[in-house]
């Protein structure tokens, strides 16, 4: 089989998030989740014929998969009918890569089923740019995302550090959102989860259970949000 350039981007976007993963999973989804468990990331791609796994295996160390076959221009993979290695191989050369028990793996078995609709809100490509620059910058690592002081119709980013009551911080309004609770809330991110692949826009859905849904283009993310997250209902 050849491996579909769409896979290969987000083969090389998981394996940042966690070098466990099981590959040829029923109906074409990919999916890997942290080794904290605090980020989970499921990507829906539908191969056709020659990019179809012929079933399902684990790899312990993807960047060391993906290094294997970047050592080609245009590899072909040739998969053991007994489930044990794949020959990655241009013809010439050759590089017999053994599989996994998926068991011993660190990989997700099952989807959160949260609506994650308690506050959304969109986040053009440049403006995570922006945050993730502001976070550097200011060595800290918390976005709070709470009400804007502008007024109801708004939220706010703000780049901080919530243990530090004086700690500089980086503000930015977000006014593509929809505030769908009346609770008093300030969400609260670790940035150093936000292994999104490149798109366009980011789609972030917060629910009150602490958990959040980014879709970026066809792959969506699960992040957990941080301790110090506050939710009170009127």
């Amino acid at each position: 089989m050849k491996l579909d350039p769409q896979i290969l981007e987000i083969l090389h976007n998981f394996q940042t998030i966690n070098s466990n993963i099981a590959l040829g999973e029923e109906g074409g989804f990919i999916r890997t989740m942290s080794t904290s468990k605090t980020l989970m990331a499921k990507a829906n791609v539908e191969p056709e014929t020659p990019y179809v796994w012929p079933y399902t295996f684990g790899i312990y160390d993807l960047g060391e998969f993906l290094a294997c076959i970047g050592m080609f221009n245009d590899p072909t993979l040739s998969f053991d009918d007994d489930k044990k290695f794949v020959n990655i191989t241009d013809g010439i050369t050759t590089f017999k890569y053994y599989f996994s028990e998926i068991d011993s793996l660190t990989v997700p078995t099952n989807d959160i089923n949260l609506e994650c609709n308690d506050i959304v809100f969109t986040l053009t490509h440049e403006q995570l740019t922006q945050l993730r620059k502001a976070s550097a910058t200011l060595k800290a690592n918390q976005l709070s995302v709470r009400m804007s002081y502008t007024g109801n119709s708004f939220i706010e980013c703000v780049i901080l550090d919530k243990q530090n009551p004086t700690s500089n911080q980086f503000r930015m309004n977000i006014s593509n959102c929809s505030i769908n609770t009346t609770a008093e809330f300030d969400f609260v991110f670790d940035i150093n989860n936000f292994k999104f692949k490149t798109a366009n826009e980011y789609v972030f859905g917060i629910d009150k259970k602490q958990v959040a849904l980014v879709k970026a283009g066809n792959t969506n993310y699960w992040v957990a949000l941080d301790k110090t997250t506050i939710y009170k209902e009127k």
